[in-house]
């Protein structure tokens, strides 16, 4: 996220944190891709507006700004997003994405001009439209005003309907790529189908000939991942940083966090290991399971399909 905000002239993100604030800040740091980070940790949940008054104090209050949500993974051209807001005089300027079903997500219904008229909610009937919220928006500094301190605060249901409705709430119509990984399915869907990309391709790594090992394209090798004699990993697999792979071992369809280790003659197939998880050699990974918390697991273990397994 800091390389994309970045790369729209962001230089200074700030996390709206509260649960397990102490370990992101060790876990995240301070910078990011040449941007700094600072926290603003809440004491109690504020809901998606009240976190943005409480960080107001790291802001200007000349400047529009960003707002993301967490939990989305997009290529969405933020400076073209604040050219726009700028050139429209917007308070509010919302990124809406076209989706097949949007019921999940609600809808957003804009004139001709690309001014927001409504907010639909979620519905199991029909939608007018298939635009709904990406989750990013460009916000002058007068909107923290309109939101109330002390109380959890919703941006979507109490915030940006008045903006709306005062007509000064513009949309970004997007049309790159654009996941909600809030759920491990979209999760897993996202990072498979970003990999396809060439950009993400870890194209130019190339297996240690000397040992026999093979990388089946696509596939993503992080920084210091080892690969043992006659291992194989991918396709549409992801190793992060120092990951260990063992002798004979096959990795495929799979997510691999950062210093994990795969003993010898392992095969993991569809699954997601989290960080510092260790497998004994011998061992055999279902499709469609789930294994962090840094566990260990014995070797000559059979994990079966679609396990969760969780410290």
């Amino acid at each position: 996220m800091a390389r994309w905000l970045g790369s729209g002239g962001v230089d200074q993100i700030i996390l709206a944190v509260n649960h397990l604030s102490d370990r992101l800040k060790i876990e995240v740091g301070h910078s990011a891709a040449d941007v700094r980070i600072v926290f603003s940790v809440e004491e109690k949940p504020l809901g998606t507006a009240g976190p943005i008054r409480l960080a107001a104090g790291f802001m200007g209050n000349d400047q529009p700004f960003l707002v993301t949500n967490g939990d989305i993974v997009s290529n969405i051209d933020v400076s073209a997003m604040l050219k726009l807001h700028k050139e429209r005089n917007a308070e509010a300027t919302i990124a809406l994405v076209s989706v097949a079903d949007p019921t999940p997500f609600g809808s957003v219904l804009t004139d001709p001009s690309g001014l927001v008229r409504k907010f639909e909610e979620k519905s199991r009937g029909s939608s007018l439209t298939n635009l709904v919220n990406a989750g990013v928006y460009v916000l002058s500094p007068r909107v923290i005003d309109s939101i109330p301190s002390g109380r959890p605060v919703s941006l979507e249901r109490e915030v940006f309907p008045k903006i709306a409705e005062n007509r000064r709430m513009q949309a970004w119509k997007h049309d790159g790529y654009w996941y909600d990984i809030g759920r491990i399915s979209e999760y897993i869907r996202a990072n498979k189908e970003l990999l396809e990309m060439r950009e993400f391709t870890n194209s130019g790594r190339v297996a240690d000939k000397r040992n026999g090992s093979h990388i089946v394209q696509p596939a993503y090798l992080g920084t210091e991942s080892r690969l043992g004699t006659g291992a194989t990993v991918g396709p549409r697999t992801i190793l992060s940083h120092n990951v260990i792979i063992g002798e004979g071992s096959i990795v495929r369809d799979s997510i691999i966090f950062e210093e994990t280790e795969i003993g010898d003659r392992t095969v993991v197939e569809d699954a997601i290991v989290g960080e510092k998880v260790i497998i004994g050699k011998d061992s055999r990974i279902g499709q469609g399971s789930i294994i962090a918390g840094q566990l260990s697991i014995p070797a000559g273990s059979v994990v079966s399909p679609n396990s969760v397994l969780l410290c």
